[in-house]
């Protein structure tokens, strides 16, 4: 089974909603080269200053190695983005328990 992965971020500061574009569509590019990422897709919501993304893997581990991969982005995007929801739905890894242990706006749905 795949690993579905949905967020919401809202930009910290309205000055930083450039950068936070610019490193999504360059988190997107990244991931389009990656043999275990199914699916990357960034979206604007109806709210100003919020964007969503779908996120799907073949696995867990796939996740994983996508944010190993993309680590300088992701530490350039949350000094510009803050999150406010994510849903994971699949199997999770031990890395994936950990980064959600203490969150607050994180659900998770397990398969029956």
């Amino acid at each position: 089974m795949t690993l579905l992965v949905l967020c919401e971020f809202r930009v910290r500061r309205p000055d930083d909603e450039p950068e936070l574009v610019r490193l999504a569509r360059a988190l997107a590019s990244a991931a389009a080269d990656e043999p275990g990422t199914l699916r990357y897709q960034w979206f604007v919501t109806q709210r100003p200053g919020h964007y969503s993304i779908v996120e799907e893997y073949v696995d867990a581990d796939a996740a994983e190695t996508h944010n190993g991969n993309v680590n300088a982005l992701l530490v350039e995007f949350f000094s510009v983005a803050e999150l406010v929801s994510a849903s994971f739905y699949g199997e999770l890894n031990k890395y994936l328990r950990d980064w959600i242990s203490g969150r607050d706006g994180v659900a998770i749905h397990v398969p029956l």
